[in-house]
């Protein structure tokens, strides 16, 4: 662990998934430039996988946060004020730049992270306006579950909300396609007619199931302990690198979901824990810088790319390959740092200090 208590590994992998979903939507700019007209699918189709294992990190990190009591209210407090600041502003400068033409429809829905049309493929139903945002949709479902088993039993919130997302999968999946299916796109076939038609699409997602797997990653890491030498635990490292890279490198993903991207995710995942679990897992303040930022470069990253394409001949000239590639990464990882210390931390702070007073005002420790 690192000296502020966070799990080194998940920290860092938090980074890395950020850095590697906005490789995988920059990677168009690396196409149709060199010998090699694929070169930027070749290098980071595999890319969005960070997405899954965005959402079993947060499973896992949800159900850590949440060891000590505090009481539902002070949990929606932190989710609020880690989620909403950032991304308003960053929506709102979208919706300046980009979005005004839009119906105040859509943008009310991206606003309130309702997704475009339900009629289309999961896991992204059309996606949000503001593109990658299309995820806090399933994070803002996941905190909903997760704060109705806290005020069930704190005791028993991980069974609690795993059987809450699970149980409406597997009758969803059953009643409208005959069989679970895990790969993302494998949302019930609910006939459009029915009153429930988006909620139901929606709470049958496979990719829902990922923040039970990190809920469950976290309950065997609490509470097992696996006494492995440094060269065991590090072969299994060095081995699940292995291979989640070769995933990685495949010619063709199914994409989303336990199938394909979520599995290795898993993998991934569950090696960096073993290895800490037994050893000390040497940090890098680089990679920790990212996993500090990870949200705002998340939630930031797609604009950029349209604002700079809007206005390519005066932003983008001169630029493309790998220069438009490394100039648009490092606007991103700029603006992310802004909006980190500008906006994410103040936040932050506004809402521990929100949290404090409710604490004293409760005779709760405040480190609770």
């Amino acid at each position: 662990m690192s000296k502020n208590g966070n799990i080194v590994s998940i920290h860092q992998l938090r980074g890395i998934a950020a850095l590697l979903v906005v490789f995988f939507h920059f990677r168009f700019f690396l196409n149709d430039i060199y010998v090699q007209k694929n070169l930027g699918y070749i290098l980071f189709g595999g890319g969005a996988f960070g997405v899954d294992l965005f959402f079993m990190i947060s499973g896992f990190i949800i159900a850590a946060s949440t060891r000590n009591n505090s009481g539902v209210f002070i949990f929606c407090i932190r989710r609020f004020f880690r989620i909403y600041p950032a991304f308003i502003v960053v929506f709102f400068v979208g919706y300046l730049t980009l979005y005004s033409s839009e119906s105040t429809l859509a943008i009310l829905r991206s606003f309130l992270f309702i997704h475009k049309d339900y009629s289309m493929p999961s896991p992204g139903f059309g996606y949000n306006l503001l593109g990658p945002a299309w995820t806090l949709t399933y994070e803002i479902y996941f905190y909903f579950v997760f704060s109705l088993a806290m005020v069930i039993s704190h005791k028993h919130r991980l069974i609690i909300s795993s059987l809450f997302i699970i149980i409406p999968f597997v009758v969803l999946q059953k009643m409208y396609n005959g069989e679970i299916l895990l790969m993302g796109t494998g949302a019930p076939n609910v006939p459009i007619e029915n009153d429930f038609y988006p909620l139901l699409r929606f709470m049958g997602s496979p990719i829902i199931v990922e923040f039970t797997i990190g809920m469950a990653l976290y309950a065997i890491y609490s509470r097992f302990n696996f006494k492995l030498d440094k060269l065991t635990s590090k072969s299994i490292l060095l081995f699940a690198i292995g291979l989640s890279m070769a995933f990685y490198f495949k010619p063709n993903h199914s994409g989303f979901g336990m199938q394909d991207f979520g599995l290795w995710s898993l993998l991934l995942l569950s090696a960096c824990l073993l290895y800490e679990k037994n050893h000390v897992f040497h940090e890098s303040k680089a990679i920790s810088f990212l996993g500090d930022i990870s949200f705002s470069l998340y939630i930031c990253h797609y604009p950029v790319i349209y604002i700079f394409e809007k206005n390519k001949d005066i932003l983008l000239d001169g630029f493309a390959g790998i220069s438009k590639f490394l100039l648009l990464t490092s606007v991103c990882l700029i603006l992310s740092t802004i909006l980190h210390y500008c906006v994410e931390k103040p936040f932050i702070k506004i809402g521990k200090k929100i949290e404090a007073s409710i604490k004293n005002r409760r005779g709760l420790p405040v480190g609770a």
